[in-house]
């Protein structure tokens, strides 16, 4: 068994160096896809760890567009039998979509009623002799293997006919061979053939805003929440809580037109230090609560004044001082991200404790994380970043990302393409600037 694990290619941004696009011109694979063609191999699994398709800061059709050019030359290039696809926080909206189809337009077409969202569906790929199932185990969801032409136990989903081709013969829609996507959320667990357990996620649950509202809600309502277990969330618990907050930073904002462009705008200007027209906003949101006072007392005017400024500075001295996320090496070192990342990681053992009393599938405690999210890349095998929880030492690899950094005329902050093989392990391909085959064009970089 081969599989391979990627992150972070934002189809339809243009930084984007796995697929380019000129104005006036269709878009094109970009300089990097040779270099991960290369890396990937052959690969019985493909798996998408997340920020595939960026529906934060491109329309739909833009991010289709460009994330079917990738999909196409994957297919015409035999690199992955199936794939895996993770959502993360910029393609959270993804998942939305394939729990829509599952549970409400497949059943109403059926003549069923829609079915409560399942909201976490692991994943599983055991290769031990002996344990081994076969490939992708999804315990949560019926395998159907009769449905689907190419006998899969899961996919024939919407994305699968990514790379077909519109045609207009003997009255036919569309033609070509189709690609099985396999969606998991929002963990997959690899145990390979030595026992070696790994947990791969896209991370994003470890930043704060996209766990803002559940570590809240816990510490200020969680005698009142309806959970499985008072005061602790499990992995559907977490997403479900948070969900209103990702939906909104992902298609709520990245769909809104012109809206986007100024929050995209304004997140660039904020990453690189420059404050100037956050500022000149908040002076104008100040002068608007402030306005037409006139009725009201002197001290009370004072005081307003006083709390909305200081407010303000608050606001400008939180934004110049926030630590990114984003490119960061610290960013799983800081006090307040490790010990949410060693929440989510109690989150998920109890996860598997429920596979094991549930379906029969008994996982080892993962000894290594692997994530994306940050773009920082962390190889594999490297001691980086090492934790201890609860007893058991875990060790961290990041696969980086496939965007040009920002600001910075052509840097490539680099990629890390993870392949586990039956018989050799782990091992990760590093991908750097100089593994890019050409300067990408960057004509409509914004």
């Amino acid at each position: 068994m081969r599989v391979a694990i990627l992150s972070d290619s934002h189809f339809g941004d243009d930084l984007c160096t796995l697929v380019v696009e000129s104005p006036g011109e269709p878009p094109r694979l970009g300089p990097a896809y040779p270099a991960l063609a290369r890396a990937v191999g052959r690969a019985d699994y493909v798996v998408l760890l997340g920020d595939v398709l960026d529906f934060s800061v491109a329309s739909f059709e833009k991010a289709y567009r460009h994330a079917k050019v990738f999909f196409t030359a994957l297919q015409s290039d035999g690199l992955a039998g199936q794939l895996i696809y993770i959502p993360g926080n910029h393609d959270f909206d993804i998942w939305n979509i394939v729990e829509h189809q599952v549970n409400v337009i497949n059943q109403l077409k059926q003549g069923e009623l829609p079915r409560a969202f399942k909201r976490s569906v692991p994943g599983v790929i055991d290769d031990r002799r002996g344990e081994a199932t076969g490939g992708l185990v999804l315990p949560r969801v019926t395998p159907k293997p009769e449905w689907h032409d190419n006998g899969t136990k899961y996919g024939n989903l919407f994305l699968d006919h990514i790379t077909r081709v519109r045609s207009s013969r003997r009255g036919v829609r569309s033609e070509g061979r189709k690609l099985t996507f396999n969606f998991v959320y929002p963990n997959l667990y690899l145990v390979s053939d030595t026992g070696e357990s790994v947990l791969l996620t896209h991370g994003h649950y470890f930043e704060a805003y996209w766990a803002l509202a559940s570590d809240w809600l816990v510490r200020i309502a969680g005698d009142a929440l309806a959970v499985e277990t008072p005061g602790q969330l499990n992995l559907q618990e977490l997403v479900g809580m948070n969900l209103p907050l990702n939906q909104l930073a992902c298609t709520g904002i990245g769909q809104a037109e012109p809206l986007t462009a100024l929050v995209r705008r304004l997140q660039r200007d904020i990453e690189a230090g420059r404050l100037a027209d956050v500022a000149r906003f908040l002076d104008r949101l100040e002068a608007r609560i402030l306005a037409d006072r006139s009725g009201l007392s002197r001290i009370r005017r004072a005081a307003e004044r006083y709390v909305v400024r200081r407010i303000k500075q608050w606001v400008l001295a939180w934004l110049a001082t926030h630590p990114q996320a984003r490119y960061s090496r610290l960013f799983l070192s800081q006090p307040a991200v490790r010990e949410r990342f060693r929440r989510y990681y109690r989150h998920s053992l109890n996860e598997l404790s429920q596979l094991a009393g549930q379906h029969g599938i008994r996982v080892p405690v993962p000894s290594h994380v692997v994530f994306g999210h940050t773009h920082q890349p962390i190889p594999w095998g490297t001691d980086e970043l090492v934790d201890d929880i609860d007893g058991h030492a875990v060790r961290f690899c990041n696969t980086g990302g496939w965007l040009l950094k920002p600001d910075v005329e052509g840097e490539f902050v680099g990629a890390e393409v993870v392949v586990y093989e039956s018989g050799r392990g782990f091992r990760s391909h590093s991908l750097r600037s100089h593994d890019l085959t050409e300067q990408p064009a960057m004509a409509g970089a914004s």
